[in-house]
Order: C-alpha cells, then sequence, then structure tokens
C-alpha cells in the first residue's frame, strides 16, 4: 500500500519504469469495474456517461464536417444520451461515427497511455478541444429551445475540459497514467455496452426507438443488426488492436515507457 501511495506522491519530473506502469493501468482497471458493478459507488460512473456521450456526438458531428457536411450542434441530456444535430456529409460515415468515435477514442488513448509525457500532452489536447468544440456546437443548443439540456452540455464539456487541463498541467506522472487508462477502459467499456444495447434494440421487429443502426438500415437496406454486430467487431478491432499494438507486439523487445 505504501508503495502506491509513493507511486501517487512522485515528482511531475519522476520517469515511470514499466512495472510502475503496468500497475497503474491494472489499477485503472480495478477501478473501473468497481464502479461498473458496486451501486453506492456507481454514481461516480455518470460523469463518464456524460462525457463519452459528448465523445459519441461530436463524432457524429466532425464525421460530418470531415465529409463536407454541416455540424450545427449538439445537445446531452440528463439520462446520458445524446442528439447530434448535422446536414450533409457522406452519412456512410457520419452514422456510425458516434459509436465507433468513442471506440477510436479509447483506442488512442491505449496508444498514448505507455508514456507519460504523450498521456501529459493527450490530455491537454482533449481538455482544449472539448471547450472549443462545445462552446462552438454546445452553446447553441441553449438557444435552440432545449435550454436546461443545453446548460448541461455546455457545463459538461466545458468543465470536463479544465478538469483535463489542469491534470495536464499539475498531476504527477502516476495520476496522468492512471486517469487516462480509466479514461480509456471507460471508453472501450461503453462502446461495447452500448453495441450491445443496440444489438438488442435491432432485433425487435416492432416499437423500435430511433437509433444509429436503424438509420444506417433506412440508408442502405441492410438490417440494423448486421451494422450493430459490424460496429462490435471493428469496436472489438480497434480496442484489441490497440493494446497488441501497444503493449504485446512488442513484448520480446525492451519497453521503455520513461523515453519518447
Amino acid at each position: 500500500m505504501s508503495s502506491i501511495q509513493s507511486l501517487f506522491n512522485s515528482s511531475t519530473k519522476d520517469n515511470l519504469s514499466t512495472q510502475q506502469t503496468l500497475t497503474l493501468i491494472g489499477l485503472a482497471g480495478l477501478t473501473a469495474f468497481l464502479l461498473a458493478v458496486v451501486p453506492f459507488i456507481g454514481l461516480i460512473n455518470y460523469p463518464f456517461r456524460l462525457l463519452l456521450t459528448i465523445v459519441h456526438e461530436l463524432g457524429h458531428g466532425l464525421a460530418a464536417l470531415v465529409t463536407g457536411g454541416e455540424f450545427y450542434r449538439f445537445v446531452i441530456f440528463p439520462n446520458g444520451a445524446g442528439l447530434a444535430y448535422t446536414a450533409g456529409g457522406w452519412r456512410f460515415m457520419v452514422i456510425p461515427a458516434g459509436y465507433l468515435g468513442v471506440a477510436v477514442f479509447g483506442a488512442v488513448l491505449i496508444l498514448l497511455g505507455r508514456n507519460h509525457r504523450w498521456s501529459r500532452r493527450a490530455m491537454a489536447v482533449i481538455g482544449g478541444a472539448l471547450i472549443v468544440l462545445t462552446i462552438l456546437y454546445g452553446l447553441p443548443t441553449i438557444f435552440s429551445g432545449q435550454i436546461f439540456s443545453g446548460i448541461l452540455t455546455m457545463l459538461s464539456g466545458v468543465i470536463f475540459g479544465l478538469v483535463f487541463l489542469w491534470v495536464a498541467v499539475r498531476a504527477a506522472p502516476a495520476w496522468i497514467i492512471f486517469l487516462l487508462h480509466l479514461l480509456a477502459i471507460e471508453a472501450g467499456l461503453t462502446a461495447f455496452s452500448d453495441l450491445i444495447t443496440l444489438i438488442g434494440i435491432s432485433t425487435r421487429f416492432f416499437n423500435v426507438p430511433a437509433n444509429d443502426a436503424q438509420n444506417m438500415a433506412e440508408l442502405t437496406f441492410i438490417p440494423a443488426i448486421v451494422w450493430a454486430l459490424l460496429w462490435a467487431i471493428v469496436a472489438l478491432l480497434l480496442i484489441g488492436g490497440a493494446i497488441w499494438r501497444t503493449w504485446l507486439a512488442s513484448s520480446n523487445k525492451q519497453l521503455s515507457v520513461d523515453k519518447e
């Protein structure tokens, strides 16, 4: 226990060994597991739900922009759901960019999480991007009639952004590695749990709520369940590939997590 405490209290200039980094990743995984299964601490998971909903909706919006469309605004609701308001663009890319965007987000964090310096930079970039994108595309929601949800969207995006920037500037290396991997694991779990839910919804014949797989089915005339399963496979490949590339592919080589 004392070794773990000393690890988290290390200086911002201290380098971390491979063993220390893997210990922190294990602690992040244990924390994510407890957040998922222990009822009285499960409320702590709520901010992660909101954050990853923001990532999901921004995935739709940014995909629309990249493919020549328009991104008007996005909103997140108190129950953790969200909507992105877009027009044009390549719908074949825009529609799946929500679920797969969360998986890509988690995979990129895993790739960068091997080195605390890169992890620190990732936290700073995420923080800055959240603030800018929330102001650009979350603020219009307040003036669209969805006032309460618009305020929630703005507060969530800006507060998360400020927290990430603070962590990037002030946190010790151990905290950087722990928090980044906790976020990566939460992103992976959310991607898979949401897709499993989507697969279940896609098997219904009646009273099917609007969802991305259904939208894709209407666009392509391919059943929604096919798209939900395909996205789940792609998400698995993204997360699994990031883990393999970061840790397993170099298992026979000397690992140096403290060097760039």
